[in-house]
């Protein structure tokens, strides 16, 4: 079985997504904790699902 190989690009497009996901839920939850506020939680991850989703269509529309 083979692999689809993945251009340095893409690549980096991915790393920087995980980096932004983790960074925005880690401080979404810090604030959240901080304040007692679950708005901020609520913000952070839709932060993080609105771009996701994004990339989800653009994929499937690319194929």
């Amino acid at each position: 079985m083979s692999t689809a190989e993945i251009d340095s690009t893409r690549r980096w497009m991915w790393v920087f997504g995980i980096v932004f996901s983790v960074t925005i839920l880690a401080l979404g939850l810090w604030l959240s904790l901080a304040t007692g506020e679950w708005i901020a939680l609520l913000c952070a991850s839709g932060l993080v699902a609105l771009p996701v989703g994004g990339v989800a269509l653009r994929s499937r529309r690319s194929c």
